[in-house]
C-alpha cells in the first residue's frame, strides 16, 4: 500500500517571480475582488508562491503598493498616452484614444479610485494618473483646434465618463463605455465644426 503525501507545501514555482508579475497580480486580484482582497499573503496564495519571494522584491506591503501604483501609472497612463501621441494622423489618434479606453482593467481601476478615498497614498497616485489623463486628451482636442476652455471642458468630460462608467458597471460593459465615448467624441466634433 504507498503512502499518501499530505504535505501542504506548495510545489517550487516552475521559474522566478519578477516584481512585474506581482503587480499583474496585483492588477488581477483589484479587477476581480477589490482592494480589500489584496494582501501579501493573499496575493502569493493566488501566485502559488511563498511570501519569501513576495519580500524577496519588496521591503514592505508599503514598498509594494508604491511601486504597484507607480507600475499602473505607467502601464496604464504614461506609455498609452505617449502610444497616442506617436501615432499619425487625427482619425488614427481617436482610435488609438478609444483603444486604450477599451483595454483598460476597469475593475482593477474601479478598485484603485474606491482603495483612494481611504489610502492618502494611493488618493495622491489616482489624482496624478486623473491629471495626467486629463492633460493629455486636452492637448490632442487643442491640436484639433478647440479654445483652451473648450479643450479642457470636452477633456473633463471624457475622462468623467469613463471614471462613471466604470463606476456603474461591474465588470465594465466595454460596449456602452465606447458608446458614451463615441457620444462625446460627436459632441467634439460638432463644438469643433461651429468654432
Amino acid at each position: 500500500m504507498g503512502s499518501l503525501n499530505m504535505s501542504t507545501e506548495r510545489p517550487a514555482p516552475s521559474r522566478r517571480r519578477s516584481p512585474q508579475d506581482f503587480f499583474d497580480g496585483a492588477i488581477e486580484v483589484l479587477e476581480s475582488d477589490g482592494f480589500i482582497a489584496l494582501t501579501a499573503a493573499g496575493l502569493c496564495d493566488r501566485m502559488g508562491i511563498t511570501r519569501g519571494s513576495f519580500y524577496h522584491h519588496f521591503a514592505s506591503f508599503d514598498d509594494f503598493v508604491d511601486r504597484l501604483l507607480g507600475y499602473w501609472e505607467e502601464r496604464y497612463t504614461t506609455t498609452p498616452v505617449a502610444d497616442v501621441e506617436a501615432t499619425e494622423g487625427d482619425d488614427a489618434k481617436r482610435e488609438q484614444q478609444l483603444r486604450f479606453a477599451q483595454l483598460l482593467p476597469h475593475g482593477a481601476e474601479a478598485a484603485i479610485r474606491a482603495w483612494s478615498a481611504v489610502n492618502p497614498r494611493v488618493a495622491a497616485a489616482q489624482r496624478q494618473v486623473d491629471t495626467s489623463r486629463r492633460e493629455s486628451t486636452a492637448d490632442q482636442m487643442r491640436r484639433h483646434g478647440l479654445s483652451d476652455a473648450d479643450a479642457t471642458v470636452f477633456a473633463d468630460l471624457a475622462v468623467a465618463s469613463l471614471i462613471g462608467m466604470e463606476q456603474l458597471d461591474r465588470p465594465a460593459d466595454v460596449d456602452k463605455l465606447l458608446q458614451v465615448l463615441a457620444l462625446v467624441q460627436t459632441l467634439i466634433e460638432e463644438r469643433h465644426l461651429r468654432v
